[in-house]
């Protein structure tokens, strides 16, 4: 595959990143991970404002702007001839007053009708930075979710020290309950996901009650069914939670398959009305 490195398109054997990288060093880096249809980086001003965000938050303001990286990142992708791909976008600092920026691409993978998920117990700061950014220091989040794909699950979904959900390694998470939708609110020391946003507006617009509340583990118990969140997997519906000797499962709704017709749509209307960007950065 090809990549982007700083300016260029080279190889990815060829893409090398010198030892004083601060992520290297101390995961004082940034990323982002997002859904490229007919060669086009789906809500890529979502991302965008979320990764300018977080760089001031951590005091790493780097000088690219928005049209710019969009260029890189469909430049990658015309490369590698990929037209639905995922796209990562990595923004580290050297010592010195200096950035790299690495764009990957690589085709989708064809996803499962749905999502089992392992609970596992996770006791975190919520105003940490590398919990509330999309900071490249995520080794618990690497080895959850290693341990719940070697256990035959498609993501682990994380509880605090009260028994509280709190998001998946990859993902966020809504419980359809009877009358409302709840989902854990920022608070609890989650990402601010890109999709979890647009869900809630989505779910306001269709005059669904949404709640972000604390949400305690016992809500599963009552819970008609259970999705998450992600920019590459869009909605995905939960059939089986496991929480260490319990077992949860959840049947589809007809509210799952409304929103995800409504977000599908979101996608298609967004690359209609900026296909015309992937052919005037040729």
């Amino acid at each position: 595959m090809l990549v982007f490195l700083n300016g260029q398109i080279i190889k990815e054997e060829d893409a090398k990143i010198g030892i004083n990288d601060l992520s290297y060093q101390f995961g004082y880096g940034l990323f982002e991970t997002i859904k490229c249809e007919a060669g086009m980086p789906v809500f890529f001003e979502e991302h965008y404002r979320r990764l300018s965000h977080s760089a001031r938050e951590i005091g790493m303001p780097f000088p690219v702007d928005m049209p710019e990286i969009r260029k890189w990142v469909i430049d990658v992708l015309k490369a590698n001839k990929l037209t639905s791909a995922r796209a990562k976008i990595i923004i580290s600092k050297r010592a010195e007053e200096k950035f790299n920026v690495l764009i990957l691409t690589m085709p989708l993978e064809n996803l499962p009708s749905s999502y089992k998920l392992l609970g596992k117990k996770l006791e975190r700061d919520p105003i940490s930075i590398s919990f509330r950014h999309k900071t490249t220091s995520r080794a618990d989040s690497y080895l959850a979710y290693k341990d719940a794909m070697e256990k035959g699950f498609n993501d682990v979904i994380y509880l605090n020290e009260k028994n509280e959900l709190v998001e998946c390694s990859r993902a966020n998470i809504f419980l359809i309950m009877q009358d409302k939708i709840i989902t854990p609110r920022l608070e609890s020391g989650i990402l601010s996901g890109v999709t979890r946003s647009r869900l809630l507006d989505i779910s306001k617009d269709a005059s669904l009650q949404v709640e972000e509340k604390n949400v305690h583990s016992l809500y599963l118990n009552k819970a008609k069914s259970v999705f998450v969140t992600n920019a590459i997997i869009g909605l995905m519906r939960v059939s089986k939670i496991v929480l260490e000797e319990k077992e949860y499962t959840f049947p589809d709704d007809k509210v799952i398959t409304d929103l995800k017709k409504i977000y599908d749509s979101n996608i298609l209307q967004y690359v209609s009305k900026n296909n015309n960007l992937s052919t005037t950065f040729s």
